[in-house]
């Protein structure tokens, strides 16, 4: 959507807390861990020498000055291996029962993570699995891009009964999941001047804002006139079948998304419209794209955007589930969703296409 910038501004949050976040920085091992030759297990750190030949018949003394050490701390000059406990055997003169090689019982410099080693890269969201690595190397804190959003639902069903908002808590999931903040949620009633309250009131303090319902031609549908007196109505009604009704604006510097209420059509304007708004706002790198091929035929309408959930049905291979439509029970069983151009009456089976994951 062009009415964003490009990303917006970074924060920093504690590592455990940013995971699912996309990073504003790359993070990269300053130094070697472990930094230097550390004791891998509890033992005695001796060079590995002066156990050479030693057996339960032929004991060695354990030399006067051997230090015990403790697991992860670093070995004593001369030191090249770490003898553990049961190879000396306890006495008025304590003796070595068992040789050692160099190096046992010793983690080597940078075997944990080599120094300058990227752990996750800038526009990548932030693994569970880097917090090791970030742990060990000191990493407390990291700078992440976390839009925040707020979602509107309009309705004065909703506000009459609120556990009737099942898209809010649909599309909040999916924020989140996206690496968004969690977002404020809030019910307004059928009012074109309630609505707009509630839309500036959350321009002011979101980088973008979803206006949940009310988006159709019917009579309480409200929301477009709202958000042409709040600030600009861009777009309403795309050429996509689910999703004809979602549109885009914008009041001061917060996006705002028109998102229809319906389950298909709501998440329709997530995939073509609130995602990719979610991904600019974080300046996260494009994902890869995915290519299957099709197990059957899909025809589609020409002149519109189709919308084609599919599910794997093996290695490389897609089942069409359905065509212009996204019901619940589809979602549920979907793995990825085909759309087809508008310009193409769509594809025969056999056929290879590009996927966007789910």
């Amino acid at each position: 959507m062009a009415l964003l910038p490009e990303s917006i501004p970074s924060r920093r949050l504690p590592i455990a807390a940013a995971v699912g976040r996309v990073l504003a920085e790359t993070l990269t091992a300053r130094g070697a861990v472990p930094g230097q030759h550390v004791a891998a297990w509890d033992g005695w750190a001796l060079a590995a020498a002066d156990t050479q030949g030693c057996g339960p018949y032929s004991p060695v003394p354990l030399p006067s000055d051997t230090q015990w050490v403790e697991s992860g701390c670093p070995l004593p000059s001369g030191a090249d291996a770490v003898l553990p406990e049961p190879a000396v055997l306890q006495g008025p003169l304590p003796q070595i029962v068992e040789s050692i090689a160099p190096g046992e019982g010793v983690r080597q410099p940078g075997e944990d993570v080599n120094e300058g080693f990227v752990i996750c890269r800038v526009g990548e969201r932030l693994r569970a699995t880097c917090l090791p690595a970030l742990h060990a190397c000191g990493i407390e804190s990291v700078a992440v891009h976390e839009p925040r959003v707020a979602i509107i639902c309009c309705g004065d069903e909703l506000v009459a009964d609120p556990a009737r908002d099942g898209v809010g808590p649909f599309l909040a999931a999916l924020l989140v999941r996206e690496g968004s903040a969690a977002p404020t949620r809030s019910l307004v009633p059928d009012n074109a001047e309630a609505i707009a309250s509630a839309i500036r009131q959350a321009a002011d303090a979101a980088d973008l804002v979803l206006l949940v319902g009310g988006t159709g031609t019917g009579r309480g549908d409200k929301v477009a006139e709202a958000l042409a007196g709040a600030g600009r109505l861009v777009v309403q009604g795309l050429g996509s079948r689910p999703g004809a009704s979602a549109g885009f604006g914008a009041v001061g510097k917060a996006a705002i998304v028109l998102v229809p209420g319906r389950w298909d059509d709501a998440y329709a304007a997530w995939l073509l419209l609130v995602r990719p708004a979610v991904r600019r706002l974080t300046g996260m790198r494009p994902p890869e794209r995915l290519r299957a091929r099709l197990t059957r035929k899909v025809s589609s309408a020409v002149g519109l955007l189709d919308m084609v959930p599919v599910r794997w049905t093996g290695p490389g291979l897609v089942e069409p589930l359905a065509v212009g439509a996204l019901p619940p029970g589809v979602m549920a069983a979907a793995d990825g969703v085909l759309l087809v151009p508008p310009a193409a009456e769509g594809y025969s089976a056999g056929a290879d296409v590009e996927l966007e994951l789910l």
